[in-house]
C-alpha cells in the first residue's frame, strides 16, 4: 500500500523514546507520506522541533493557537486533513489527559478534534506501566476507540529491563501502513 500523499499526523509527547519517532518520521517521508508533528513542550525537551521540522519539510506544532500558520486553531485545521494519527511515545500523563477527556495542550486538543483512527504507542518505566491507574486509562482509551500498541519488554532508559518499551520505529510504520489498507480506507 502506497502512502505517497497520505495525511499523517504524529504527536510526540515528552519521553526519551521521541528519538524513534524521529525515526518513524523519516520512514514515513521516505514513503512519500505527507508528515505533520505535534510535539508537547516536554517533547522538546528530548528531541528539538528542527529535527521533524528537518525530517517532514513542514512546520511543527507546539501551540494550540497560532494565527499566522493555523488561523482556526492548530487543532482544527491539522485535524481535519489527517488519514491517521500516531502517538509516539504516549507517556502516562498524555494517557490520562485523555482517558479525561482533558485538551490542556495541543497534542491532548487533537486528539479530541480528530476523528480519523488514532494509534498511541506508550513508552514509560516498567513500574509505571504497571500501574493500576495507567492500565485503567489505557483501557479508557480503548474503549473510546483509540488503538494501544503495547509496549514491549526490554532495556529501559532508567537502565532496568522490563514492560515499557516503545515499539520500534519499523513495527510503527507496518501498522500505520496497514491501518491505511484497512477497509475504511
Amino acid at each position: 500500500m502506497s502512502l505517497k500523499n497520505r495525511e499523517i499526523l504524529i504527536g510526540v509527547s515528552g519521553g526519551i523514546a521521541a528519538y524513534k519517532t524521529a525515526a518513524l518520521v523519516s520512514k514515513l517521508a521516505q514513503a512519500e507520506a505527507a508528515v505533520s508533528v505535534v510535539m508537547t513542550p516536554a517533547a522538546t525537551k528530548f528531541v528539538g522541533t528542527a529535527t521533524f521540522a528537518a525530517l517532514t519539510g513542514r512546520p511543527v506544532a507546539t501551540r494550540t493557537f497560532s494565527s499566522r500558520q493555523y488561523p482556526l486553531g492548530a487543532h482544527i485545521e491539522i485535524a481535519q486533513r489527517a488519514d491517521i494519527f500516531c502517538v509516539a511515545p504516549a507517556t502516562a500523563n498524555f494517557i490520562s489527559n485523555v482517558a479525561l477527556g482533558a485538551a490542556d495542550d495541543l497534542l491532548s486538543t487533537l486528539t479530541l478534534c480528530c476523528t480519523c483512527p488514532i494509534l498511541i504507542a506508550p513508552a514509560m518505566n516498567a513500574a509505571m506501566w504497571e500501574k493500576p491507574a495507567v492500565q485503567r486509562n489505557v483501557q479508557q482509551i480503548q474503549a473510546d476507540g483509540i488503538e494501544c500498541i503495547e509496549p514491549q519488554e526490554g532495556w529501559l532508559s532508567c537502565r532496568q529491563v522490563g514492560t515499557g518499551r516503545m515499539v520500534e520505529a519499523d513495527a510503527l510504520f507496518e501498522i500505520i501502513q496497514q491501518r491505511l489498507a484497512g477497509p475504511n480506507h
